[in-house]
C-alpha cells in the first residue's frame, strides 16, 4: 500500500516526476518526507523518482480531460463574463 501524501507532497512528486521545476522552486519539507519514504533519490541532475515513487505517482489522481465534462466551458463563460468590455 502507497503512503498517504499530503496535496503538497503529491504536487511535489508530481514536479519531480516531470522534471519541470528547479529543487529551490520545490518545497524541502515535502523533499524530505518523499526521501525518508524512498519515493525519490539524487542524481546528478536532482531529485528523481525511485520505483516505488514511480509506482505512487502512477496512482496519483490525474487531471480531468478538458473535453470530458462542461466543467471548462463553465469556467470560460464565468471568465468571460468577467472580462473587460471588448473593443469594438
Amino acid at each position: 500500500m502507497p503512503p498517504i501524501l499530503t496535496d503538497d507532497e503529491q504536487v511535489t512528486l508530481r514536479r519531480v516526476a516531470y522534471g519541470q521545476s528547479e529543487v529551490r522552486a520545490m518545497r524541502k519539507e515535502d523533499l524530505g518526507r518523499l526521501r525518508r519514504l524512498r519515493l525519490i533519490e539524487e542524481s546528478k541532475d536532482g531529485p528523481r523518482l525511485t520505483p516505488e515513487g514511480k509506482e505512487c505517482f502512477d496512482l496519483l489522481p490525474k487531471a480531468a480531460s478538458l473535453g470530458s465534462s462542461g466543467h471548462y466551458d463553465e469556467l470560460l463563460e464565468k471568465l468571460d463574463s468577467q472580462s473587460l468590455p471588448r473593443r469594438r
